[in-house]
């Protein structure tokens, strides 16, 4: 059975947090934890979102600009199932001097 992915999003924070010097965010829920981290950059949370997505693997990691578009995504495949991860023996399927 496939490990439900792990969504982190790296987002502005709210006025409140703004006004406080915090002005990015990153929220995802890991398990039946939520995670909800502040920031003063966006790119500490960047940082930030990426050390948790690849401890939670498979996980993304959706980075919103200021205006909430979507600025850019970055996936953390299963480690399992990543197709560059080697294979048995140490290698990949499909080299050759493999059993593949």
């Amino acid at each position: 059975m496939a490990a439900r992915q792990t969504v982190y999003h790296v987002s502005p924070s709210g006025p409140g947090a703004a006004a406080a010097g915090v002005k990015w965010q990153v929220e995802g829920r890991e398990g039946r934890r939520l995670l909800h981290e502040p920031h003063r950059t966006q790119q500490e949370a960047i940082d930030a979102a990426r050390r948790h997505a690849k401890e939670h693997r498979p996980a993304q990691v959706i980075v919103h600009a200021v205006d909430g578009h979507i600025r850019s995504a970055y996936t953390y495949p299963d480690a399992h199932s990543d197709p560059a991860a080697p294979g048995p023996r140490g290698r990949t399927p499909g080299a050759p001097g493999g059993l593949f």
